[in-house]
């Protein structure tokens, strides 16, 4: 039970006594006015002024400074508590940062690797179908050359034999005799 619910009945009782003195003063007989100024009165002011004085520094004491300092507390704990979880948060992203930049590193060299491979496998192929086509082209070349080697020699024999025909037929026609061939 804290200090508050065990006084919470005896303090408005109090302060109604404190409310009616002035009033129970008044109705005694005495003289009016205000009765802080006058000087009969001092002592009991004095005491009600120490013993609400005692009375507030007990409550601040005991009541509402622990409860002041309870909070402090606990919104500390909760600040220090969160800050922790935010540096272990940061840690856990740059750990998770870091792996992703290896994987995409990775997955560059593993790509730039392939592109090579592959790279490498066509220019062999291109390398291999050129020179079978340059093989080819070699041996057409090489046929086309003996064609027309061929070629060239029967036109050859054709015009020695049409030239033959030929002389022989303006000498008949010039002399009329017949060569022989």
């Amino acid at each position: 039970m804290t200090l508050t619910r065990k006084y919470a009945g005896v303090l408005p009782a109090v302060g109604a006594a404190l409310y009616a003195l002035p009033l129970m003063a008044a109705e005694s007989g005495e003289k009016t006015g205000l009765p802080q100024l006058d000087t009969t009165l001092f002592p009991e002011q004095l005491f009600w002024f120490a013993v609400t004085f005692i009375l507030l520094y007990v409550l601040m004491a005991f009541v509402a400074l622990p409860g002041v300092s309870r909070a402090q507390n606990k919104r500390q704990e909760t600040i220090s508590s969160e800050l922790a979880a935010a540096i272990a948060a940061n840690e856990a992203a740059k750990m998770m940062i870091a792996h992703y930049e290896k994987a995409l590193a990775d997955a560059r060299a593993k790509a730039k690797a392939t592109v090579s491979a592959i790279t490498a496998q066509a220019a062999k192929e291109s390398a291999e179908k050129q020179a079978k086509q340059q093989q080819e082209l070699a041996k057409r070349l090489h046929e086309a050359e003996a064609k027309i080697a061929a070629m060239r020699d029967a036109a050859l024999k054709d015009v020695k034999g049409t030239a033959t025909e030929l002389a022989n037929a303006i000498v008949e026609k010039i002399t009329g005799l017949r060569a022989k061939a």
